[in-house]
């Protein structure tokens, strides 16, 4: 279970907020087929929820960065040489069928992207066949189960995410067919319709935008942390809707959220934040830790300010080297795990050669605070926030709020939020 644990810790580190929603994957073996929005993380991020170790098939390029060779083996992933990258031959692609077939055979399960590629698109990308051809070569029955992964906030450090699994999809009246061209082509299509709604996807950008900004706005209590799996609900009761509005009054929509939008951003309020009572008893009730963990977090910050360099630092060379949304969390991750132990080496030889060597242990410790500090500070960071809303619970403009959010709550009904 090496791998696992791996993706545990490191989605640990990275992630704020793991959630895995939806019915437990069927016994037996499973090909597990997942949306592609953000590099590496997707690989990390579902391992580390998924409640079974799963090979995973990786494209053979992955094979030539070095440092993440040690990965590849610890994730068990099985190379897929792709026809984009060259040197892909009906053999190759064989081979890699081949592994599969082997791993479940003996009862285990694989995880694979069907788009073939990370990629920022607000739709899914057009699926690769190899998932049906797959499923319908293998020489045993294996469950095909869609999976879709939500971000919050894709290429922020210590973000919410969500990973979403659905029914197995059926396809036994495909399977006595054989990957014979037709079967293959329809299974694809039956695996994009099972992933689009466990997903943020939509073909058009202009509404998916707009269905995400109404779905943030109706949070409708005060949250320490993003709730993925309510927002990705909502956007999908509300695409339909909004599929359904003339020309006018989308756009009148869109003016009405922009409006409320641009409030709470000079405001720094949250969506949940307006109109919330603040009631003296909630108020007593949380100070006594908030004080404590705003306490907490001064004294964390020394440690943390000693540690700002190289987290700025791995920022800076993942907007040097991408501009792609869907790689900069993988080079963000990638230098992180090289600059802050080395940083820290350079920071206990300073240490050590200042004041002895005594004191070099300083540099480690520091960075072991700076990581279990990590949530004392979120915390704290959500008290600020707190007391941010609880100042401007007066506001001349929250009755204007609460009224644009009655009526995004009339026009949409089949949200079900009261």
């Amino acid at each position: 279970m090496k791998g696992s644990r791996t993706a545990r810790l490191l989605g640990r580190i990275w992630f704020r907020a793991l959630r895995r929603e939806g019915p437990a994957l069927p016994p037996g073996p499973c090909l597990i087929l997942l949306n592609h929005p953000n590099g590496l993380l997707d690989p990390l991020a579902a391992a580390a929820l998924l409640d079974r170790r799963a090979g995973w098939l990786a494209k053979a390029t992955l094979w030539k960065i070095a440092p993440l060779r040690p990965f590849l083996a610890a994730f068990r992933a099985i190379p897929v040489t792709r026809p984009k990258d060259g040197g892909a031959t009906a053999e190759s692609i064989q081979q890699c069928f081949r592994k599969v077939h082997e791993v479940f055979a003996q009862g285990g399960s694989v995880a694979m992207f069907p788009e073939g590629v990370s990629h920022t698109g607000a739709d899914l990308a057009p699926l690769k066949t190899g998932a049906a051809r797959i499923a319908l070569s293998s020489p045993v029955p294996v469950f095909l189960v869609p999976a879709g992964l939500v971000y919050g906030d894709r290429a922020t450090f210590r973000h919410s995410t969500l990973l979403r699994l659905g029914a197995p999809i059926p396809y036994t009246d495909l399977a006595v067919r054989g990957a014979e061209p037709e079967s293959v082509n329809e299974l694809t299509a039956r695996i994009r319709s099972a992933l689009k709604p466990l997903t943020l996807h939509d073909g058009d950008v202009r509404r998916l935008a707009l269905a995400q900004d109404v779905a943030w706005l109706l949070a409708e209590a005060p949250g320490s942390r993003a709730d993925m799996e309510a927002l990705r609900s909502r956007v999908q009761a509300l695409l339909p809707h909004l599929a359904r509005l003339s020309e006018g009054a989308l756009a009148d929509l869109e003016t009405q959220v922009h409006g409320v939008q641009a409030w709470l951003q000079s405001t720094g309020l949250r969506p949940d934040q307006v109109g919330h009572p603040y009631p003296w008893a909630e108020v007593g009730h949380w100070l006594p830790g908030a004080v404590l963990r705003l306490l907490l977090a001064g004294f964390l910050l020394i440690p943390g300010l000693l540690f700002w360099p190289p987290y700025r630092l791995a920022g800076w060379l993942a907007g040097r080297f991408t501009d792609e949304g869907d790689q900069v969390a993988t080079l963000k991750l990638l230098a992180g795990m090289l600059l802050y132990p080395l940083w820290a080496i350079l920071l206990g030889l300073f240490a050590g050669l200042r004041w002895g060597w005594g004191m070099a242990w300083l540099a480690p410790l520091a960075l072991v605070a700076t990581g279990l500090g990590l949530p004392i500070r979120e915390r704290a960071a959500e008290d600020r926030q707190a007391i941010r809303g609880f100042l401007r619970r007066r506001d001349p403009a929250v009755p204007q709020l609460l009224e644009a959010r009655r009526q995004l709550l009339e026009a949409f009904p089949e949200l079900g939020i009261t």
